[in-house]
């Protein structure tokens, strides 16, 4: 008798775990879209790179809302941490852009002076 009730207390909550549906993945989706914010806000758009970069973010985030309407949440998952990487990437290249240009200026510039020293 115990071990019926066991097996049956078992075999409920194997049921009612496979009930419970996954939440929407709405932390990830905040979390790409306010990556794609910081991308655009520092510029991304006007660096090559950063723009393709943001660019994929932006598609892959919207393919992840399709996914979401149609109820696949693991796959929009997948799509939003991808989003969020290449939003990520993009600002990262944003900010690069400014310091290797200004890397090169000063270069240039010692370039100038060794030039008239010699």
């Amino acid at each position: 008798m115990r071990r019926a009730i066991v097996s049956a207390g078992l075999l409920l909550g194997v049921a009612g775990c496979a009930g419970v549906q996954q939440a929407p993945p709405t932390k990830q989706l905040v979390d790409s879209e306010v990556s794609i914010r910081q991308a655009e806000a520092a510029g991304a758009e006007s660096v090559a790179d950063a723009a393709q970069h943001l660019q994929w973010a932006r598609e892959q985030a919207g393919e992840a809302r399709r996914l979401l309407e149609r109820n696949e949440r693991d796959k929009a998952a997948l799509f939003l941490k991808r989003a969020e990487a290449d939003a990520e990437l993009a600002l990262a290249l944003a900010h690069e852009a400014p310091a290797r240009a200004e890397a090169d200026r000063v270069l240039q510039q010692v370039q100038q002076l060794q030039g008239t020293v010699q």
